[in-house]
């Protein structure tokens, strides 16, 4: 199924470019990048590598002999030049060193030079996404959505947890954290709606992975509402009431999806 490997691919991309920018260091700091999952990203471009000069370059063509090209190292700049000139500037044979032209070239590269740093991880991070097709139509969601009927049946965690980073992942829900409750204990809750004064979403999955409990309050949910708290608290213990279990929950997220494709 080509839609639910991209989505997979997404995901992956979305967790690795947040890894990445959480973990960055920039200036007025020591520059600092995890090159090894900086390499990683790079490698789910349409970026070719090439060793030159001792330096990791990913290059791709532009227009006429103009390139794009990323140096692998703590400042992740990606320049628009040939990958000759990035070379000299980068790491400069002695004999160049004698050209006042090569010099300025070395001491400044405002006039190559396109992003560093962070914006460079999100630079690359639009290019991978822009490769995969993340289209879908009805029969691609049903069959997410027996996908995760089979992963209910077998009372697979891994299977069900695969689901729905899926279903949340294309209705943009996004995991809620409360203070109270086990870490292990997932909670996802829908679009956050605009013009309150605290935090609002609509409609709120939870889902504990010992107890196989997965169940969705449709409708608003506040994290500063004692009886939206009181509700998290009386479900998970088993003495609340989920407007919706198990299979239901994908089949509305599935719907949910829809929808957004209307939009």
């Amino acid at each position: 199924m080509a839609f639910k490997e991209d989505l997979k691919t997404k995901i992956k991309l979305d967790r690795l470019l947040e890894k990445l920018v959480s973990t960055i260091r920039e200036p007025p700091e020591k520059p600092w990048l995890d090159k090894v999952l900086s390499q990683k990203l790079l490698e789910m471009t349409d970026f070719e590598h090439r060793k030159v000069s001792g330096l990791h370059l990913y290059v791709r063509p532009m227009e006429s002999d103009i390139m794009e090209v990323v140096v692998l190292d703590n400042e992740l700049a990606v320049y628009h030049t040939s990958v000759d000139d990035v070379a000299m500037r980068k790491s400069p044979h002695w004999q160049e060193m004698f050209s006042v032209k090569n010099i300025r070239k070395i001491m400044n590269d405002r006039d190559v030079i396109v992003t560093k740093g962070k914006d460079s991880l999100k630079k690359l991070h639009a290019n991978a996404l822009a490769l995969l097709d993340l289209s879908y139509t009805r029969d691609d969601l049903t069959l997410l959505v027996e996908d995760a009927r089979r992963a209910l049946g077998r009372k697979s965690i891994r299977e069900i947890r695969e689901s729905l980073d899926l279903f949340v992942d294309l209705v943009a829900f996004e995991p809620l954290y409360l203070d109270f409750l086990a870490r292990d204990l997932r909670i996802y809750a829908g679009p956050k709606l605009h013009g309150n004064a605290v935090s609002t979403f609509e409609h709120l999955i939870l889902f504990d992975d010992e107890k196989l409990l997965l169940g969705l309050k449709k409708g608003v949910f506040s994290p500063h509402r004692d009886v939206d708290l009181a509700w998290v608290i009386r479900y998970h213990q088993g003495d609340g009431q989920a407007d919706l279990e198990g299979i239901e929950v994908f089949e509305f997220l599935a719907e949910l999806a829809m929808k957004r494709t209307q939009v």
